[in-house]
């Protein structure tokens, strides 16, 4: 089983309510689909209400955005902060961060290992912080729900039938979603520390020049 849905599966036989909220609070700043699903899960188990799951999976979504924002704006002011946050790939984004705030902070959010990058890279370029509270906590809002209620529905279903073993099956998607982001991570960091992502023009053309 995946480990964040063995530990909230764990928390769920004995854990108090508060623990539980605790750990749906957290778990966004790792994955926020994992945290959807779970919350949804444990709401289809009758083992915490909707109100609380779908509040502490919230906040926990807030949280996660105003702590990336902050480590950007951390990074303009602190040499150590800006040593390990800003990688090539956020300085690539300066001329893309130029558009639509919420385009971009949608894009960042639904392509796989773009959202830390994005995120950080407005606060190190110092976007302004209402628009992008703004834009994130609307996305949160808008998505949360939908996905939410798919799961729900879906995870109801399953436990009726299958009981327990759900957790196991939710497993299956969570982890392919996170190796594939994982792998996208990697790729993207072997690509910055070349010099640049493969879509990136002055990359195309150093490459070009030395083939």
């Amino acid at each position: 089983m995946n480990p964040v849905l063995h530990i909230v599966a764990d928390l769920s036989s004995g854990s108090s309510v508060l623990v539980i909220a605790g750990t749906l609070f957290l778990i966004p700043f790792i994955h926020e689909d994992i945290a959807i699903i779970a919350a949804a899960l444990l709401v289809a188990q009758h083992r915490l209400s909707i109100e609380l799951a779908l509040a502490s999976v919230f906040l926990g979504m807030v949280g996660r955005d105003l702590l990336l924002y902050g480590l950007g704006a951390l990074a303009r002011h602190n040499a150590l902060a800006r040593r390990y946050l800003i990688r090539p790939r956020v300085q690539q984004l300066r001329i893309w961060l130029g558009g639509k705030m919420m385009w971009v902070i949608l894009v960042g959010r639904v392509v796989p290992g773009l959202m830390f990058p994005t995120y950080i890279a407005i606060g190190w370029f110092n976007l302004p912080f209402p628009r992008y509270l703004l834009c994130t906590t609307l996305l949160s809002i808008a998505y949360l729900p939908v996905v939410f209620a798919i799961v729900y529905l879906l995870g109801s279903a399953a436990f009726s039938h299958l009981g327990n073993w759900t957790w196991l099956i939710a497993a299956v998607p969570i982890t392919v979603l996170l190796v594939l982001q994982i792998r996208t991570y990697i790729r993207r960091s072997r690509n910055s520390a070349e010099g640049g992502s493969p879509d990136d023009p002055e990359h195309k053309r150093r490459h070009a020049g030395n083939a």
